[in-house]
Parts: structure tokens; sequence; C-alpha cells
């Protein structure tokens, strides 16, 4: 490299989407640090106890602790961005993150009981996470929507905040 070029490197100037993509990528790998990697270890720690059949035969869970905790960094995130966009007072943000999980959530509880039905679960963030959790891991899921309405769900909610943080930046 000659001594010239990584200064001009650095001197190009970012554009919008490019901020919001390293905004969005430094989140992901601090939620990352908490989450799957140490899923893995552990996963990892109960392959090297258990012997080479036990993880042939449950290679699935390593693949769902993985794909379940990527939606989820990518909900909470997208959820941060779209608020800290919208809202300049970072504790109003904050309350913002915290108040799109909890309202949903309350909110798809209370259609529930007034139609009689588990369909609005779909759009509770953690249960439609939760449930995409029961498929990945091939659990007993409980009573509501499926797996793919579900993800259908989670995929309209994080389409919806990147349009709203493309309309804000």
């Amino acid at each position: 490299l000659a001594n010239n070029a990584l200064p001009l490197y650095f001197s190009r100037p970012l554009s919008r989407s490019d901020y919001v993509l390293a905004r969005l990528l430094t989140l992901c790998g601090l939620l990352s640090l908490v989450t799957w990697v140490p899923g893995l270890l552990l996963f990892g720690m109960q392959a090297g106890m258990a012997g080479g059949s036990w993880l042939r035969e449950n290679w699935h869970l390593g693949a769902g602790i993985v794909a379940g905790f990527a939606v989820w960094i990518l909900l909470v995130s997208l959820v941060a961005l779209a608020s800290s966009a919208t809202v300049k007072i970072r504790v109003v943000a904050g309350g913002l993150v915290l108040g799109f999980f909890f309202v949903l959530g309350g909110a798809t509880a209370m259609a529930n009981a007034v139609f009689r039905s588990t369909w609005a679960s779909a759009l509770s963030p953690s249960w439609a996470t939760r449930r995409l959790w029961y498929a990945m891991f091939d659990a007993t899921p409980p009573a509501g929507p499926g797996a793919g309405a579900c993800a259908a769900a989670l995929l309209c909610m994080m389409l919806l905040l990147l349009v709203i943080l493309e309309r804000k930046l």
C-alpha cells in the first residue's frame, strides 16, 4: 500500500444508507455476542461431551440457534434504528423500543380475548419469534398461527421498519 492510499479511503463521505447499514451491523455484532455466540458455545459443549452421534442427530438445534437469534437480532436492531430515526431524544427512543414489544404483545392478547381466537398472536413480535423457534427446534408448538404465518408477519414488520427508516433518513 502506498502511504497516500489509506487517507484517500477514509476521506470518502458515507451515504445515508451506508451509515444505517454500519449502525445495523454494529448492533447485530454486539447483540450476537450475547445471543447466538453463547448459544453455540453451549451447543458445542454438549456436542463435545455427548459425542459425534449426538451431533449427527441434533445438528438442526445448532442451525436453529443461529437462525432464530438472527431473526430476533435483526428485528430488535431494526426497531432500535427506526425508533432512533423517528424520535431524536434518546430516552424517548428507548421507551419506544420497549413500547413496540409490550404494546403489540398486549394488543394481540386483547384481540385474541375479544375475538376468542389465536390469529392475532402472529402480530406480537415476541410470540411470532417464539413460534418460529418451536418450528426450528421441532418442538410441540402452542395453539395459534403456524410458523409460516408468523414468519410472514415478522417479515412485514421488518419491511415496515425499513420503510420508516428510508422515509426518516
